[in-house]
């Protein structure tokens, strides 16, 4: 018995390994099944008529051999004779015809999978709550389902081959067993050690990735270092580059240290599994030749069981060899739908109270206390405030007294452990979070940097209006971030980011000042600006405060 976080293999129990892949299948035929079904079918009916062609010409073949043996000289060309000749002939034509379109068929299904699911993922993602996201457990399945997706198109992909397998074992093991059942059964006994060793293989493999996620996530981290600018020129400045990059490589070599010893285990493995499965081979040789010496067997039947036990050994040995890999595969799919399967932190009431989406609401936290999850370190205890609609307040405090983590709470990325926080008197669990949303305007200290035109990394404030040149202009006016703009050469139509073609990089200042445009265009009820100008120079600075000042009275405005 061999056990993986609750979950238990049986290697004892033949339908033990099969019975998670089964189920995983069953998910992943669920998900595409509508949307592809007839590219299923043509492949499952491909893959089931090239299966079956292998032994119609095998069986065509060694008849063509008896029937050219029995009429060797006779000079006589007779109509069983043309009608092997065609038989044989036209399987040799077939294969050709069916793999070109299944080759054709594979590889759009291929980029079907991969949209299909690349879409579920980032779907997910932006469906769960920031708890989850700043869950450092979750991080690790994230990395792992990012990192591994490769696997689930080999997985669907692997079923129609391993479909394949089972059929040209059935054909093989039905031809061997009227004629010698005990070959067989060598056969197979000789074959099955190749599907442990492969299925331990890929248990191994994950279980390396498992052990190692943190690590792996670290490795990630480091690398993306090496990828943006800005921590490249400091990295040159502070002469870390080959610091960083010692460390880079003492987490690659400890990682690749397990994956090449189990590496060799392999190896060793399938070299035994190789020399196992060549006796068996030899030993059904000399049997079928000690056969036909005593005239028990025709040359052509020889031929055709003979053809018959190597196809068999190779069914088997693909069917056991997509079955360990398919496995292996399987553990990475499972986390992929731990993954989907996620429960966001923040439940969400079945029917929110909807707030009035043009009427600021009031806010209040009535003894609230806090602690992040993982931690018993209260970062804010029984905190109590009051803001009316239309109030503009500063909060002020030193780094880590939890002025971000008041934002979040309002946001409600986080539930209190202690205490209500009140929206329009309604406890903010029992109201719609989408409504809530509706009416915040919020930039971060670390805010996101769109490379978009100028005019859509603005308009993103509220994409659920049309598009307004207009009010673009109007947000850039307010964050300061026209000056520069109009200074670009194709103004709000200027592509942002360099790798991209025409595209500038804006410094650090005017990016925050685009965020900040950003954040004005949404033109929210309640404006939340975390540290909104500590990188914008001082006279700016004070035109965006003026501007803040300036906001309608029933616009309540919260800076950090």
């Amino acid at each position: 018995m061999r056990t993986r976080q609750g979950e238990t293999f049986v290697w004892g129990n033949g339908f033990a390994l099969p019975k998670e892949i089964i189920k995983n299948w069953g998910r992943v035929k669920n998900i595409i099944w509508r949307e592809k079904r007839n590219t299923i079918l043509a492949l499952f009916f491909i893959t089931l008529l090239s299966s079956v062609i292998v032994f119609l010409q095998s069986g065509a073949q060694g008849l063509l051999v008896n029937e050219l043996i029995k009429t060797a000289g006779t000079n006589l060309l007779n109509p069983y004779l043309i009608g092997l000749i065609f038989i044989s002939t036209l399987p040799t034509l077939a294969p050709s015809f069916l793999y070109t379109i299944q080759d054709y068929l594979e590889r759009s299904f291929r980029l079907y999978l991969e949209e299909k699911f690349d879409v579920l993922v980032i779907k997910k993602k932006g469906e769960l709550d920031v708890a989850t996201h700043e869950n450092p457990t979750q991080k690790d399945l994230f990395n792992k389902v990012a990192e591994e997706m490769w696997r689930l198109r080999n997985f669907v992909d692997r079923q129609f081959y391993i479909i394949s397998g089972i059929v040209e074992v059935a054909i093989a093991s039905t031809i061997l067993l009227f004629a010698q059942w005990w070959i067989f059964l060598i056969v197979l006994v000789g074959t099955i050690p190749e599907l442990v060793a492969e299925t331990r293989y890929g248990e191994r493999v994950w279980s390396i990735h498992s052990k190692r996620s943190e690590e792996r996530r670290k490795y990630w981290e480091l690398q993306g270092h090496f990828n943006t600018l800005p921590s490249l020129i400091e990295l040159k400045l502070f002469q870390n580059t080959y610091y960083f990059l010692s460390i880079i490589k003492d987490l690659f070599r400890g990682f690749r240290k397990e994956e090449d010893k189990n590496e060799r285990i392999r190896l060793r493995n399938e070299l035994l599994v190789l020399i196992l499965s060549q006796c068996v081979m030899a030993f059904a040789l000399v049997y079928f030749v000690l056969e036909i010496v005593k005239g028990h067997i025709l040359i052509g039947t020889m031929l055709f069981l003979f053809g018959s036990v190597g196809s068999l050994r190779r069914s088997l040995s693909g069917l056991f060899s997509n079955l360990g890999r398919q496995y292996q595969d399987n553990l990475f799919l499972t986390d992929t739908f731990k993954f989907l399967d996620i429960k966001p932190v923040i439940q969400k009431p079945e029917k929110g109270i909807i707030l009035p989406p043009h009427e600021t609401p009031g806010i209040i936290f009535d003894h609230v206390s806090f602690a992040y999850p993982g931690t018993d370190k209260l970062v804010l205890k029984d905190f109590s405030l009051r803001i009316t609609p239309g109030e503009k307040l500063a909060i002020i405090g030193i780094n880590g007294a939890g002025k971000t983590t008041f934002v979040k709470l309002l946001c409600r990325f986080y539930d209190p452990q202690e205490g209500k926080i009140l929206i329009n008197g309604h406890d903010i669990k029992t109201i719609d979070l989408e409504s809530w949303y509706y009416q915040l305007g919020a930039i971060f200290q670390d805010y996101a940097r769109y490379h978009f035109l100028v005019k859509e990394t603005i308009s993103a404030g509220r994409t659920s209006d049309m598009p307004s040149l207009e009010r673009v202009k109007k947000a850039a006016q307010s964050s300061e971030a026209d000056t520069f703009i109009e200074a670009w050469e194709h103004t709000y139509e200027q592509m942002l980011g360099k790798d991209f073609a025409g595209g500038v990089e804006p410094s650090i200042g005017q990016w925050q000042k685009l965020a900040l445009a950003r954040t004005f265009y949404r033109n929210p009820s309640i404006l939340i600006l975390d540290e909104p100008t500590s990188s914008i120079d001082a006279e700016a600075e004070a035109k965006i405060f003026e501007k803040l000042e300036q906001l309608p009275k029933d616009k309540t405005v919260i800076l950090i």
